[in-house]
């Protein structure tokens, strides 16, 4: 039996038994850590079997500014009443400038809230400042109209059409504008009045007292033109009656008695002239206003040769009449003045 040696085994049992150092037990240079430290994060990252990572943030944009001259997000209200598409009545009436549709918006929607509005001051003046520039408007139109009549010819009618006879005698006889020149010339030309009723209408007797000092105002003639041939109480000898009233009635179209016309004889019947001056109840005061203001806008219609006549209608021209007489008075500034401020400018 062969010997066998006890030395590899002993060597690899000495290998074995060696106690093998933890890592940074023995050296020096690594720090000993704590076992109750790591389970102490440990619990505060949670029982899990992995570990939540903190996604990094996200970088906000910084928002980026406008350019110089470029439009708001968010219109304010001035802005949006200044535009056609974005305008209510509430914006009340804005300058449309030149846009006819943005007008024509404002006009309907401006005379919608006023009718529609209950006892409201301030729709009706939104369409008041409407009807402002309406007329500015229109003046501004007129006054071109006739300048380019008379700087074209081919648009003045009174070129192919020229003035009356009867025209120029008006103007010879009729050198101002008064109330007593403007009817001592109607009554030089055998001017009168027609008065249209019936014998049953309560309203054309009651209207007799009137009539009478309607005469003595003016110093017209008037006529009585029955449609039923019964003459009013004290016109029997300036009276019209039968078919001869009717024919004339209902060539003027009166439709309501009473009514009142103003008749001047031209000489010839073509140049007869019939004026409506008033239908059922009125008074003397204004009958005689009108007379004067209806009759000079027909004379200076004649003068200019202006054709607007309709049927039962003479031509009138009122582009000169300014009945207002008024003059200019001061800007309005805001805020306005209060009551006591008022009181102390007087007081002084």
């Amino acid at each position: 039996m062969r010997p066998v040696s006890i030395l590899p085994r002993l060597a690899c049992t000495l290998v074995l038994l060696t106690p093998v150092p933890m890592l940074g037990a023995s050296d020096p240079a690594v720090p000993h850590e704590n076992p109750s430290d790591a389970l102490k994060q440990n619990a505060e990252r949670g029982w899990f079997f992995y570990e939540q990572v903190e996604k990094p943030r996200e970088l906000v944009k910084p928002p980026l500014a406008l350019p110089p001259g470029s439009p708001k997000s968010t219109p304010t209200k001035e802005e949006l009443c200044r535009k056609r598409e974005t305008w209510t009545d509430e914006c009340g009436f804005v300058d449309p400038g030149k846009d006819f549709e943005f007008q024509g918006k404002e006009r309907d929607g401006l005379l919608q809230a006023m009718s529609m509005s209950h006892n409201d001051p301030r729709a009706v003046e939104n369409f008041q400042y409407y009807m402002r520039w309406l007329m500015q408007r229109s003046i501004e139109v007129a006054n071109l109209w006739e300048y380019n009549e008379a700087q074209n010819p081919d648009l003045d009618p009174t070129v192919k059409a020229p003035i009356s006879t009867f025209g120029l005698r008006l103007m010879t006889q009729v050198r101002d504008s008064s109330e007593g020149a403007i009817l001592g010339a109607l009554k030089d030309q055998g001017a009168f009045l027609i008065y249209f009723s019936r014998s049953d209408c309560n309203f054309c007797l009651a209207m007799s007292s009137v009539l009478d000092t309607l005469t003595e105002s003016t110093g017209l003639e008037i006529w009585d033109a029955s449609l039923d041939d019964h003459c009013m109480t004290g016109y029997e000898n300036r009276c019209k009656r039968g078919t001869q009233a009717v024919a004339a009635g209902q060539a003027l179209q009166v439709a309501i008695v009473p009514t009142l016309f103003l008749y001047i004889p031209g000489g010839k019947a073509a140049d007869d002239t019939w004026i409506r001056i008033a239908t059922g109840i009125s008074d003397a005061a204004t009958m005689r206003g009108r007379i004067v203001a209806f009759f000079s806008a027909y004379r200076t219609a004649l003068l200019r040769g202006v054709t607007n006549s309709q049927p039962g209608r003479a031509p009138v021209d009122f582009s000169d009449n300014d009945p207002s007489g008024t003059g200019p008075g001061v800007p309005t500034v805001k805020p306005l003045p209060t009551e006591a401020e008022i009181k102390a400018l007087f007081a002084k």
